[in-house]
This record gives structure tokens, C-alpha cells and sequence, in this order.
């Protein structure tokens, strides 16, 4: 893809009726054909540059056409989400998105869907934090809370943020509240929730922002099951007030992570000295998986990862080290061929424990040049240094690293929970496959963060009409700081300090909204800026929730992403918002 100008104000959302969709000659845009009785059903936006964003009105609506998306797919068409009123569809190129905002194929009558019958009762504690305080500005006793929760059935309507969790939806909207203003850094595992007027239960320890009102130890995702989650979209739940929690029989809790496979150090390629901060297996990630609470993780920095790969003779999608800020040290136990990739950081090699020993001591480690490969022999150890320029390195072996896999991937999701655990002092590393390609030719270094205000391109929306007209100008006139709570699920922003030693506005101010009502929850894709109450936006990475409910102002050029994703904290931003029409490349 090319340059693109940056432009302030946001194309209109695409409507489409209940009615077949005309074309007015002018580049394929569609013209408005309205039915006898004016009614509309979908609205359509892009959703950055590779999704778009369908909004049907209600949930019966969302769940009719995800249906018939799933049978009748688009063009490109690569996944689908589910949620509260919309479908999120993601496309494999930037022209297929294009295609499907100019003429989307939907479905002009909403049928009915049916639910499956089977009630599942899942037993609750209610001592959750925040019962007091919803009771109070619900008006009621928290027995009357209580007692509201547990009458009545909720339908499993969609999967949600993690691997196990459901949006339950019931339709009298008695318990309907809002959001926390600030989400919790982690809630803990079996916590049951309230948001909006969906109820849902956290499988694991997470970040979230529902209210909670209670727990339960019910085996929401075992991946020794088949299916590894208790619930399914169209079945009944039923919460059952308890004092104390009993063991579900039949269903025991599997393994969170997948074993490291027993190895020799005769069989290892590769031993792990010291892991440093963080070093994590990642492959191209999982797709398809969505329906499961699942997102596609793999490497931050997609493109440092494929080029290592591609360095030393990989299919791109190879297995490989993401180590995070440096510090990673790793002994060979055979020849292996390397290469280093995405964050500028020292390297050198040394023989600290030489296999043949008469062979001469080194005297001097050798210095290793990021981007392109290099031989590491029996008893030499390579060591990064702290990382200079960037964030993420990237490692890659020849053959590729050989890790279990967990639902479909090696990948290590952060917020989900799955793949194989960080890398541990001792560990014993053993390659894939042998490869009989050729190594690749060196490359310039991918373009890092400097010390500059970085410019970031960004597609307004899709909820760019939930702030007032000021807050977009706003938005990418103010210099914003990537805060030090960020990780493999989000960049975090605060407003940098004022260079003058001015006061600062507070981010409510930057990012008004129109109004303080809810955003239903809807599909997340890579890049998405979501804006909570607290008006510090979020940019989602690899790790991100499935789904969210915040409204997301602007969404991040897929090829400006890996600048966030190798920007340390404390790097300064400014946006630079480009329309979707505007994202054709200039010849």
C-alpha cells in the first residue's frame, strides 16, 4: 500500500434497506432506495482498513444475518463476529472491503432465531464488589438484585472478549447498567458481571469493566472437552443462588497451559540461559475461532516476524521468539542458523562453554547484525542487550521452533490464557523441521519509533458520531503517551505532560462524548481505539478481546500498527486521521 493524505472529517456510513441497493455511477457508492415504509435495517461503516462494521438494530437481527453471512459469505470474507446489535466482517485485502461498503449483499427480510432449549443452572455466590452500589443505583435491595438475577432464563446470545465467555441476554432489561468509567486491571476468574442488560461470567483472570455482583467455579472452557465451552450460543442459563460452591462433577479443570515437551540435551537445538522480561512463542496465530471467545493473537509486530522467518529460510508463518525489551540469552547445542528482527538491540556471541575443549577460547564476543542471519555452533551463546531503539525483538531459527499448540496455535495469548508458557531459565528449545529453502538475502531494518512526536494514520470510526464534532479535532491535536500499563492486549494513552508548563485538560475534555448512554458490545478489531468513560483511549494489539464495549473513535492504519506495537512507553503520538475513501494508493 502507498501514502495517503490525512484528512479531518469521516466519510458517511453506508445505509442499506430493505430494498435491492442502486448505483448512482460514482465510484460504485450506493445511492439511499428506500421501501414503502422508510424503514431501515443495516448500517454499514468500515471498521479500519480491512473490516467493516454492520449495525441490524437489535440482537435478533445481528444473530439472523451472522447466519446468513456463515452460509452466504462476502467476497474476501475471512471471519465473522457477533454481538449485542451488529456483525463485525473482516476481509483479507483493503479492495474487498471496499467492494462490500460499496454494494454489501444482505439479506432484505430478518427472520427469527431459534434457541437450542437446553438450560444449563450455574451456580452464584453474590458478594461481588460492586452489588451495593448497583442495588443503590438500581433503586432496589440487593436481595432485589439478587432475586432479579436468579428469576427467569437468560439466552446465550454471542461470544465475548476470552475463550469461555458469553454475552447472556435477557429481554426485560430490569437489570440494565452502565459500564465502570475505569475498567479493573484484573478481575478475578468465575467473577459474574453485569453490563448494559447483558449478564456474562469471566473464565479467567482478566481486565474488564463489568460490574460484578458475585462468582461461581462453573467449567466455563476446558479444552479437554469436546467442546471445550460449557455454553453455546442458543442455549438457557439459569443462576441459582448458593452459599457455598461444590466441584461440578464429570467436567475436571484441564491444564491452562500445554506442557513443554520432555526433551535431551542431546535432542535441544537451542538451551535458554536467561528469558529476560518476557519471551514468548508466537506463529501466525488463530483465526476462525471467534465463535469461541478466541482472537488471532500471534506477533505484535507481524511483519519483524515474517522477516526473520524469511531470513533464514522459513515458511513465514514459522514458529518463532518474541521477546519483549531484550535481556534474552540462549546457548546452542547444535548448529543452527538464526536471525534477529523488529527492535534495535545489541547482540553478540560468545563461547562460554565450548563443546571441543581443545578448541581455542574466544577472546572478544562477536557483535550480531539484526536483519541478517547468522550461524550460531555447539557451546556458543547469543545475548541480547537491553533494547535500544524499539520494544520487540524477534527470533527465528532455521526449521523453526517446535512448541505445542493449543487450539490450533502456538501462539501464547496473553489474554486468554492460551499456548505455551513464557520462556523459563533452563528450558530446552528444539526446531520444527529441518529446511532444505534458501536462506534470504539481507534487508534494511524495518522502521522503528524515533524520538520524535510519532504521526500515526487512523480511520475514523466506526464510532467516531458517538464524540462531539470538537473531539476529533481534538483527537490529532494533542499529544498523547503510551502509558506504562501497556501489554500484548492494548497500548494504553494518557495525555503527555504540556510542553509549555501548562495545566492539562483532562481527557474527558479532549474525547467529549455526545451522551453518557452505553455502546452495546460489538467486535474488536487489531488497531481499534477504544475510548472509555475516562476518555484515555486504548489501541488494541494481538491480544485483544473478540469484543468491546466501548465506542471506538478511530482504528489505526494496519501498516502504522507495528509502530505501536514497538513503541516503549513513554513514546509520544500524534493522529492523523485518514478517511476509508481516501485509503486507494497514489500512483
Amino acid at each position: 500500500m502507498g501514502s495517503w493524505p490525512c484528512v479531518g472529517t469521516a466519510t458517511p456510513a453506508r445505509i442499506v434497506e430493505q430494498s435491492t441497493v442502486l448505483m448512482d455511477g460514482r465510484k460504485g457508492v450506493p445511492m439511499i432506495h428506500r421501501p414503502h415504509d422508510g424503514a431501515d435495517i443495516y448500517t454499514v461503516k468500515p471498521f479500519g482498513a480491512l473490516a467493516a462494521l454492520v449495525d441490524c438494530r437489535t440482537l435478533e437481527n445481528a444473530l439472523y444475518l451472522h447466519g446468513h453471512l456463515s452460509r452466504y459469505p462476502a467476497a474476501g470474507q475471512t471471519e465473522l463476529i457477533p454481538a449485542a446489535r451488529t456483525v463485525l466482517v473482516r476481509f483479507s485485502t483493503y479492495d474487498y472491503t471496499a467492494a462490500f461498503l460499496a454494494a454489501p449483499d444482505l439479506p432484505p427480510v430478518i427472520g427469527h432465531v431459534r434457541a437450542h432449549g437446553r438450560t444449563v443452572t450455574i451456580p452464584v455466590i453474590y458478594d461481588g464488589q460492586d452489588l451495593a452500589d448497583l442495588a443503590a443505583h438500581l433503586g432496589m435491595s440487593e436481595q432485589a438484585l439478587i432475586y432479579a438475577h436468579t428469576t427467569g432464563r437468560w439466552s446465550v446470545a454471542f461470544a465475548g472478549f476470552a475463550p469461555g465467555f458469553f454475552y447472556l441476554h435477557r429481554n426485560d432489561k430490569v437489570l440494565d447498567v452502565p459500564r465502570r468509567a475505569r475498567p479493573r486491571t484484573c478481575v478475578p476468574a468465575g467473577s459474574v458481571g453485569l453490563a448494559g442488560d447483558f449478564s456474562g461470567i469471566y473464565p479467567r483472570s482478566s481486565p474488564g469493566g463489568w460490574q460484578l455482583i458475585g462468582h461461581t467455579n462453573a467449567p466455563l472452557w476446558d479444552l479437554a472437552q469436546n467442546p471445550p465451552t460449557l455454553l453455546e450460543p442458543g442455549m438457557q442459563v439459569q443462576f441459582e443462588a448458593v452459599r457455598e460452591l461444590i466441584t461440578v462433577a464429570g467436567r475436571s479443570p484441564a491444564e491452562e497451559h500445554p506442557g513443554k515437551p520432555a526433551l535431551s540435551e542431546l535432542a535441544a537445538g537451542l538451551k535458554v540461559r536467561s528469558p529476560g522480561m518476557l519471551t514468548l512463542f508466537q506463529d501466525a496465530g488463530r483465526s476462525g475461532l471467534s465463535h469461541w471467545g478466541v482472537s488471532p493473537s500471534g506477533p505484535v509486530d507481524r511483519a519483524a516476524a515474517a522477516e526473520a522467518n524469511r531470513l533464514v529460510g522459513n515458511q513465514l508463518q514459522a514458529t518463532v521468539l518474541e521477546n519483549l525489551a531484550g535481556g534474552l540469552a540462549l546457548t546452542a547445542h547444535r548448529d543452527v542458523v538464526l536471525a534477529l528482527t523488529g527492535a534495535q538491540v545489541p547482540a553478540r556471541i560468545s563461547e562460554d562453554n565450548p563443546v571441543d575443549a581443545e578448541s581455542p577460547a574466544q577472546e572478544e564476543p562477536l557483535a550480531v547484525t539484526s536483519y541478517r542471519p547468522f550461524a550460531l555452533k555447539p557451546g556458543q551463546t547469543l545475548t541480547l542487550g537491553a533494547t535500544e531503539r524499539g520494544l520487540r525483538t524477534y527470533l527465528a531459527v532455521r526449521g523453526g521452533f517446535a512448541a505445542p499448540q493449543q487450539a490450533t496455535s502456538s501462539s501464547r495469548d496473553t489474554l486468554a490464557g492460551l499456548g505455551p508458557e513464557p520462556l523459563a531459565p533452563g528450558d530446552l528449545l528444539a526446531l520444527a523441521a529441518e529446511s532444505s529453502a534458501l536462506v534470504g538475502n539481507p534487508v534494511p531494518p524495518l522502521p522503528l519509533p524515533g524520538e520524535q512526536i510519532l504521526t500515526i494514520r487512523a480511520v475514523p470510526g466506526p464510532r467516531q458520531d458517538w464524540f462531539t464534532p470538537e473531539s476529533l479535532t481534538r483527537f490529532t491535536e494533542a499529544i498523547w503517551e503510551i502509558s506504562q500499563s501497556s501489554d500484548r492486549i492494548g497500548a494504553r494513552l494518557v495525555l503527555s505532560e504540556s510542553e509549555g508548563g501548562g495545566e492539562r485538560p483532562e481527557p474527558t475534555e479532549v474525547l467529549a462524548r455526545l451522551s453518557d448512554k452505553e455502546l452495546p458490545s460489538e467486535g474488536m478489531v487489531a488497531g481499534a481505539m477504544q475510548v472509555p468513560p475516562s476518555g484515555e483511549p486504548v489501541i488494541f494489539l494481538a491480544d485483544h478481546p473478540v469484543t468491546g464495549g466501548y465506542p471506538v473513535i478511530a482504528t489505526v492504519h494496519p501498516d502504522d500498527l507495528r509502530l505501536i506495537a514497538q513503541a516503549p512507553p513513554g513514546t509520544k503520538l500524534q493522529f492523523c486521521l485518514v478517511p476509508f475513501d481516501h485509503l486507494t494508493p497514489q500512483k
